[in-house]
């Protein structure tokens, strides 16, 4: 573990936004959520049908890097280069719901689950309560799982829809 100072919810860091801490190995890691209007796509497919092996629940680096340029989610990610950082990933299933337990905006169904300006409802990192974003954990070969940041419902989608794509980065912390 090294000395960085752990900064708040939602607070400027790394090239994004501090999203929460999360381990994976037994290393602590800071989650990173990109800048908006840089790193989310609004409709994009997660790929087709077929095995990837990208089944990690944990490491959305290691599932972004195992999905091809045939993968449009996970390419958009990989494509980025956003505060001098080249890592951006599509999150792991694990990952997105730290995204979820710390930055869901408040709506209709549910309290605000983050104290972070932006990230409430109408702000401008805020993420869309009535969409599903994808991420890279593969379910089947026609399936990869989704999240929903209104209910924080997850589960799987087919492949070849149109949902939307959030990237994030991590550091070990």
């Amino acid at each position: 573990m090294n000395d960085t100072k752990i900064p708040a919810i939602g607070e400027p860091f790394g090239g994004g936004f501090f999203a929460g801490l999360y381990y994976e190995n037994g290393i602590r890691h800071a989650l990173i959520v990109a800048p908006k209007a840089e790193g989310q796509a609004g409709s994009l497919k997660w790929g087709e049908r077929g095995e990837t092996g990208a089944r990690s629940l944990i490491d959305g680096l290691a599932n972004t890097r195992a999905l091809g340029d045939d993968h449009p989610a996970a390419k958009f990610c990989r494509d980025l280069r956003i505060g001098g950082f080249d890592d951006w990933h599509l999150p792991a299933i694990d990952q997105m719901s730290v995204l979820r337990a710390n930055l869901t905006p408040e709506d209709d169904h549910v309290p605000a689950q983050t104290t972070a300006e932006a990230f409430k409802e109408g702000g401008t990192e805020a993420f869309d309560i009535s969409e599903w974003y994808w991420t890279s954990t593969e379910w089947s070969g026609g399936y990869a799982w989704v999240q929903d940041f209104s209910y924080g419902y997850q589960t799987t989608s087919v492949k070849d829809w149109s949902l939307r794509v959030r990237a994030i980065r991590k550091c070990p912390i």
